[in-house]
């Protein structure tokens, strides 16, 4: 029976001990694939690129400048020339800022353009106009006589063209009517009729034309008007395929908004007044209107110019004379840094530290839980191999102790 003990000792202790030897080795890989990640987090970590600062000298230009009379002028590109005939050395590009009287086109979203009766003003040709021996006027055969205000027909016809043209109404008491060729009722000015170096105004109510745009009063384009006149060439020189252009002057009406005046044609007019999509409402909701200013617009002027450049020590330009001109202008040099680029890019530098510094933290952090999971992996195999020395040393033991029964259970003689 002891035999039969020590052998199922033996037995168990055996069994303890390969147990012991398989989760040394299950320790032992799960350690390799933490050495594992743990190089995988110290390559992650050499691949990160460091922020680098900027520097000012990055975002510094030398700019190059020159007075000729009241103008600034800014050197914006220079080439080298080689062997160039007559002397020159560069082609210089070069740029100032001037205020340039500029026709603008714009377009006014739900114009509120409505159709109505209103004022209208024209001329007539000095040609038609004749005065007989009493100073009596005749315009196309037509009599012209002084207004009365209290014919009503004239009267209402009177406070129309009044709401349209102010300067109309100042006129009351040198008013004078006539019948137009279109049988309808016309006014002018005494003053008008005698000025013969003019043709003669020509006032009228005109009706089923643009009376509004929004809450603004439209009137017909006064070519006499010399401010407006001239806004008009310009709009036409700068839009000369437009319908505004390629349009009659007499179908040009202005209006005025917050101290601007500006132009619309008759076909943007009506266009826009008829394209209200219910017509019970036909100022709401329409089509935006094509309608042109003119103003001063700050323009960069450009031209380009060869040049005789003379560059000093420090390869910065003194002087510059150009082609077309005998003046030798003085150069100004000036380094100027972008500072809102400069800024922008310090902005980028501190998001990317941030991020280069959080990445950092987390590398470390990943690394410390490695560490932490490889050192408490290394103490259970401290242990386990503390363990296996126990069982071998006891198991050399048992084994001992089945050699002796072996021994004094089958020798027969000593």
């Amino acid at each position: 029976m002891g035999m039969a003990a020590s052998q199922a000792r033996y037995l168990g202790l055996t069994a303890r001990k390969t147990n012991v030897e398989y989760e040394g080795q299950q320790i032992n890989q799960a350690r390799t694939a933490l050495a594992n990640q743990s190089a995988n987090t110290f390559n992650e970590l050499l691949a990160l690129e460091v922020p680098t600062a900027p520097s000012t000298q990055d975002f510094t230009t030398i700019k190059y400048s020159y007075k000729d009379g009241t103008i600034i002028e800014q050197i914006d590109e220079m080439s080298q020339l080689i062997d160039d005939p007559d002397g020159y050395n560069y082609i210089i590009s070069h740029y100032h800022y001037s205020d340039v009287y500029t026709g603008i086109q714009n377009k006014l979203t739900n114009p509120q353009v409505l159709m109505g009766t209103t004022g209208s003003k024209g001329t007539i040709s000095r040609d038609e106009v004749e005065v007989d021996d009493d100073g009596k006027y005749t315009i196309n055969g037509a009599a012209v006589t002084p207004f009365d205000n209290e014919n009503e027909e004239q009267h209402e016809a009177y406070m129309t063209i009044s709401n349209n043209y102010p300067d109309f109404a100042k006129s009351k008491d040198d008013l004078y009517v006539f019948t137009g060729e279109d049988g309808e009722l016309h006014f002018t000015t005494g003053a008008s009729l005698e000025d013969e170096t003019q043709d003669v105004a020509d006032y009228s109510v005109a009706s089923d034309v643009p009376a509004f745009v929004g809450t603004a009063t439209l009137k017909k384009y006064d070519p006499t008007d010399t401010t407006e006149k001239a806004a008009y060439d310009q709009i036409c020189k700068d839009w000369p395929t437009s319908d505004f252009a390629n349009a009659d002057p007499d179908e040009i009406y202005t209006w005025e908004y917050q101290g601007q005046t500006r132009f619309a044609c008759l076909s943007d007019l009506e266009t826009a007044a008829m394209s209200a999509p219910n017509q019970t409402t036909p100022t709401e909701n329409q089509d935006k209107l094509t309608y042109y200013v003119a103003q001063d617009l700050n323009t960069k002027i450009e031209q380009q110019q060869k040049a005789i450049v003379d560059i000093n020590e420090e390869g910065r330009i003194q002087s510059i004379r150009y082609e077309d001109s005998s003046a030798t202008y003085a150069v100004d040099t000036q380094t100027e840094t972008d500072q809102d680029a400069y800024q922008d890019a310090m902005n980028q530098y501190n998001y990317d530290m941030q991020v280069y510094e959080k990445k950092i933290a987390d590398i470390n952090a990943k690394t410390e839980k490695i560490q932490e999971q490889d050192r408490t992996l290394e103490l259970r195999l401290r242990q386990l191999d503390t363990e296996q020395n126990a069982l071998q040393t006891e198991m050399e033991a048992v084994q001992k102790v089945i050699e002796k029964n072996i021994e004094s259970t089958f020798k027969t003689f000593e």
